[in-house]
């Protein structure tokens, strides 16, 4: 008595499937030990393991500075660091390119010829943007500004900007997912030969 062609369809399925639902048994079972064992370590290892395997996307950031000098500086030194980066020079090109791109960070500086960095946040907040802001400015910030909420800026940093400091809340801020802790940052240490310092304009 031959077999029919159904036959031959279901033995197939069971000689791969068996195999298939006992390995995903056992890597379960091995996988649920491992996480009673190890506990909270295992799973931060897990989850270490799945942001490697994903290819990470682009930080697309928005920079608001009336310096055109400034302004390139900037923009030069975050495209050569892999961060995505758009430029304005007055606030309505800023609110302009919000209306085009969502953006994980948006570095302002506080006076613009047309209006400040604070309209600029508060226009992105009213968008739904939740990005990360760093204010940059030349002058004083209000004796206030420590406080959460006050500039609704995440950071704010005193002109000349060191960069990699800059750089570096970036990195940190796309980390914390948007810590919606709120200080205020002057430059590590003076500009010194070699760094790229955005000036005082």
């Amino acid at each position: 008595m031959t077999s029919s062609p159904l036959d031959s369809y279901i033995n197939q399925l069971i000689y791969v499937g068996v195999p298939l639902l006992l390995c995903a048994l056992v890597v379960g079972i091995v996988t649920g030990l491992l996480v009673r064992l190890f506990g909270r370590r295992f799973a931060r290892f897990l989850r270490g393991l799945r942001r490697v395997w994903r290819s990470p996307r682009t930080m697309q950031v928005l920079v608001v500075e009336d310096n055109p000098d400034s302004r390139e500086t900037l923009k030069r030194y975050l495209t050569r660091r892999d961060y995505d980066v758009a430029a304005a020079g007055d606030l309505r090109t800023g609110i302009v390119l919000l209306n085009e791109k969502r953006f994980d960070a948006i570095i302002s500086d506080i006076a613009l010829p047309d209006g400040t960095g604070y309209m600029l946040l508060n226009e992105a907040r009213h968008r739904g943007i939740r990005a990360l802001g760093i204010a940059i400015s030349g002058f004083p910030y209000p004796s206030d500004v420590d406080e959460p909420g006050v500039t609704g800026f995440d950071y704010h940093l005193t002109k000349p900007i060191d960069c990699d400091h800059l750089c570096s809340l970036l990195k940190k801020g796309r980390a914390s997912e948007g810590d919606a802790s709120t200080k205020r940052v002057k430059s590590r240490k003076p500009p010194t030969q070699g760094d790229d310092p955005v000036g005082n304009h």
